[in-house]
């Protein structure tokens, strides 16, 4: 599950930084880049690469990485020769300093990046996974959520309290999801797909496609 998550986080990225505007650049070549798509090594290291559409960034190729110690870095690279080189931090993002890479075929279906100053990736092609749903936690009025698989512990996050998810499921999986309200506040229901949908604060529910929960909080 918690490997989905990374692939399609960066697939979204990707998918976002394709579509969002900027400065382009030339990117002539003879030589055509070809390999677009999810990669990852051995260490569940991520990257994706995607193909931005016709605008300002044509030229250009849309890349983001997802390591496996949590960092995220994504924006446009120029293609250079036969490589794809740049900065993935952007002046958009909240990483600090640069990080730039260079990205080199290797073999039929890998990849090579370098980061200057850092290591050195060997990508290979992925298939991403299917998912078969969307599961999105929301909440109105002031509150928290928490939730998880059946059979996980399920705890409110204190320091950095919960209000808002969003995961891709990638089989039927029955979920735990509380709800709890803020100081001055309680807790009135769950709706489903803007529906009433419990009143209890704790529901289990199996997610077995695209479905939304808020929980409905009011002031006592």
């Amino acid at each position: 599950m918690k490997k989905l998550m990374y692939i399609m986080l960066a697939a979204v990225l990707a998918m976002g930084l394709a579509a969002c505007g900027g400065s382009g650049g030339n990117g002539s070549s003879d030589f055509e880049w070809t390999k677009t798509g999810t990669f990852a090594d051995e260490s569940e290291n991520y990257l994706i690469i995607a193909k931005p559409g016709d605008g300002e960034h044509d030229g250009q190729w849309a890349v983001s990485v997802l390591l496996a110690n949590g960092e995220v870095h994504g924006w446009f690279l120029d293609q250079k020769g036969e490589t794809l080189y740049g900065n993935l931090n952007s002046e958009y993002d909240d990483n600090d300093g640069n990080y730039i890479v260079t990205l080199s075929e290797e073999g039929e279906d890998g990849i090579v990046m370098e980061v200057e100053g850092g290591e050195t990736y060997h990508f290979t092609m992925q298939e991403t996974p299917d998912y078969i749903g969307l599961l999105k936690i929301n909440t109105e009025g002031v509150g928290t959520i928490a939730y998880g698989p059946e059979g996980t512990e399920v705890e409110f996050e204190e320091d950095f309290p919960t209000q808002s998810v969003a995961e891709n499921v990638a089989a039927p999986t029955t979920y735990v999801i509380k709800a709890k309200p803020e100081e001055g506040w309680k807790f009135v229901k769950w709706t489903k797909n803007g529906e009433d949908f419990s009143t209890e604060s704790e529901i289990t529910v199996e997610v077995s496609e695209d479905v939304e929960y808020i929980a409905v909080f009011d002031v006592e």
